[in-house]
């Protein structure tokens, strides 16, 4: 045997899926998931420039700050912000600072080591040069600077800077001084002291008053300090002057750097969550699938097993120990056996539903059911031959025998592994009587078309023997040898004509007009036409009848003729006496029954199907046409009669009829 192995598509379509569907529900997932990972990247990004921004704004107050403790700018506040420029700008990250003045020319930068107007080169200080001196075509223009960091990105000789710049505008010098005045003790000391310290930073005297010539930005002399105390400290409200720009330069490539990596990570737990949303969507279906076709498989398992349970047909499966697997409770009835015989475990083995099957461990074997040669079917079947509509007898011990039609085959899986028998057993012991009726029914009909022929044939001719038997009597002296024989010739003559009447009788067609009829004087009718041979072999008779019982729709003398038949067969079988037992009873599905039973010595079992034929009969003066005609009236009514014998008694005739007659 050729098998193909299914392709992918076939196998996914078996399961509830199209390649079509995955492949929609992968690409929507992976998008989704681009997206989310784009976004997160968009946040890293929109938290890098938030988080430099911040950097730069807190150092551009600090540098502020520093203004606002007292440093003016002139060449000494070059020289004092060049330091701090260059110290602050050593941290990591940090490409420059510098700050500009209102016409975009440089003050100060970090790593300028360029001289200042003003300082001698002995006096200024060396600096460390950073990595990246600002130009003063980078400065950007005052009118597009706020007093908001803003940044934008550079290339600078192939290298990406983020760079943050607003307005540099620290306190007024005015606020600056009394700002410094309240701090007088941090300088360590009151008055000059502490202001010659920042004053020798700056580059200035402290014994100098007014204004410096060197100021660039004319700020107004200071106000003297207050006295006792510390001086005030400007609050938020605290005016600003807008002195120049303030820019600071970060290293772009690692947080470059950082957000790629950060691109890449998303990418890989992208495509890992599209693959695990993948699998969790064919995994969802597949559980979907796998619940739908266990939900089918159940379905089909419950109407298979209602389908046996309620087969016409006896089911018995065998396992490959020859153990029964299965029996249902048409097979059952046959056998004559309860289902705990079959399986003594306890286990109610399942009529057809596999999900609940008897222990076949514990189960009998296929020669525990009686009736039938089970090791030479197994045989049969064990050499791959099959056993189709074998008509065989089912004789079990204590059940009347039935005749069965057996059929079975044995059952194996794809791979050829042998799984058992299968045996399906039809009982057709009806189909049979069925068959002998519809033959005998065939013999009947062409045995009355030719009595109906040889009767008319006969009849007169005896008319015509009888009339000379007649006056031959008549003619001859009483009592003589003569007049005796003419009169056993008129006695044959006589029995002949009842024979031809009985023939006619006979040949009458099976169909006839039924009535509304009550049957209790049917039967009365009937039995007071045989009282005389009742009383004459003094027999009694027992008349039972439902009290209630319905009208019946019967031909009333062809019914009445039937019981005659019936009765005067039972005086005959009961030469010594004895009991006539008539009784009626309805019965289900609009039917009702007569039953005629007497105490003679009843019917030998082998000749009970045979009773029926024409000139059948073991009485020495019977025609044999009696019981025929029983039959033809209870067909012309579409019922049946059956005989038996009754449990220690007679024999026994039961006919059933419908209530409603025939149609």
């Amino acid at each position: 045997m050729i098998r193909f192995r299914p392709s992918l598509s076939q196998r996914l379509s078996r399961m509830g899926l199209s390649p079509w569907m995955l492949l929609g529900a992968a690409l929507i997932l992976g998008l989704t998931l681009v997206g989310l990972s784009v976004r997160s990247n968009q946040r890293e990004r929109a938290f890098m420039v938030h988080n430099l921004t911040d950097r730069a704004e807190a150092l551009i107050w600090a540098l502020e700050a520093g203004t606002r403790t007292g440093l003016r700018l002139s060449p000494g506040t070059v020289l004092g912000l060049r330091p701090l420029l260059s110290e602050t700008a050593r941290q990591p990250g940090i490409l420059y600072m510098a700050v500009t003045d209102m016409s975009g020319a440089i003050l100060a930068q970090s790593g300028d080591g360029s001289p200042i107007p003003g300082v001698p080169d002995d006096v200024a200080p060396e600096f460390s040069p950073t990595p990246m001196l600002v130009q003063p075509q980078d400065i950007p223009p005052l009118a597009d600077v706020s007093d908001r960091p803003m940044w934008r990105v550079r290339n600078v000789d192939g290298r990406e800077v983020f760079e943050v710049f607003r307005v540099f505008a620290p306190l007024s010098r005015s606020h600056g001084q009394q700002h410094m005045g309240g701090q007088q003790h941090m300088g360590g000391g009151h008055g000059s002291h502490g202001m010659g310290m920042m004053g020798r930073m700056l580059g200035r005297s402290p014994d100098i008053d007014g204004p410096d010539p060197n100021d660039v930005f004319d700020n107004p002399p200071p106000p003297p300090p207050a006295r006792g105390g510390f001086g005030g400290r400007p609050g938020p409200e605290a005016p600003r002057q807008v002195v120049g720009v303030a820019l600071v330069g970060f290293d772009a490539r690692p947080f470059e750097d950082a957000l790629a990596q950060d691109a890449r990570n998303n990418l890989l737990s992208a495509a890992l969550a599209a693959a695990l949303g993948l699998a969790g969507f064919v995994s969802l279906f597949w559980m979907h699938n796998n619940r739908r076709w266990r939900r089918i498989v159940r379905d089909q398992q419950v109407m298979a097993a209602e389908v046996v349970a309620n087969l016409p047909l006896g089911l018995v499966i065998s396992d490959p120990d020859g153990r029964i697997a299965m029996i249902n409770d048409a097979a059952l009835t046959m056998f004559g056996k309860q289902r705990s015989e079959i399986f003594p475990s306890g286990t109610e083995a399942s009529q057809g539903d596999a999900s609940k099957p008897g222990r076949t461990a514990r189960a009998r074997r296929l020669r525990s059911l009686p009736g039938l040669e089970w090791e030479a079917l197994v045989a049969r079947l064990a050499g791959g031959a099959r056993i189709l509509e074998q008509e065989t007898t089912l004789a079990v011990p204590g059940i009347k025998p039935l005749s069965v039609s057996l059929g079975g085959a044995a059952m194996r899986n794809e791979d050829g592994a042998f799984l058992g028998n299968v045996f399906v057993l039809r009982d057709i012991t009806e189909m049979k009587r069925l068959q002998a009726d519809a033959q005998r029914n065939d013999r009947l009909a062409a045995l009355g078309h030719l009595a109906a022929g040889v009767a008319h044939e006969i009849r007169n001719p005896l008319s015509t023997i009888k009339g000379v038997a007649l006056y031959i009597a008549k003619r001859m002296p009483l009592g003589g040898r003569e007049e005796e024989a003419a009169q056993r010739m008129i006695d044959e003559v006589e029995r002949l004509d009842r024979v031809v009447s009985e023939l006619l009788e006979f040949a009458r067609p099976g169909s006839f007009e039924t009535v509304q009829a009550d049957l209790g004087e049917v039967i009365g009718r009937a039995l007071r036409l045989a009282e005389a041979d009742l009383k004459a072999k003094n027999i009694a008779v027992v008349f039972e009848m439902e009290p209630g019982f319905p009208l019946v729709r019967i031909s009333t003398e062809r019914l009445t003729q039937a019981l005659l038949n019936l009765f005067l067969n039972a005086v005959q079988a009961m030469d010594h006496g004895g009991t006539l037992r008539v009784s009626t009873r309805a019965l289900p599905e609009g039917m009702f029954s007569i039953t005629v039973a007497d105490t003679g010595p009843g019917i030998p079992a082998e000749i009970q199907a045979s009773i029926w034929t024409p000139y059948c009969t073991t009485k020495s003066s019977g025609t044999g046409l009696g019981l025929a005609i029983v039959y033809q009236i209870a067909e012309g009514h579409g019922g049946r009669v059956s005989v038996g014998n009754a449990p220690g008694h007679g024999a026994e005739f039961t006919l059933t009829l419908p209530v409603n007659g025939k149609n």
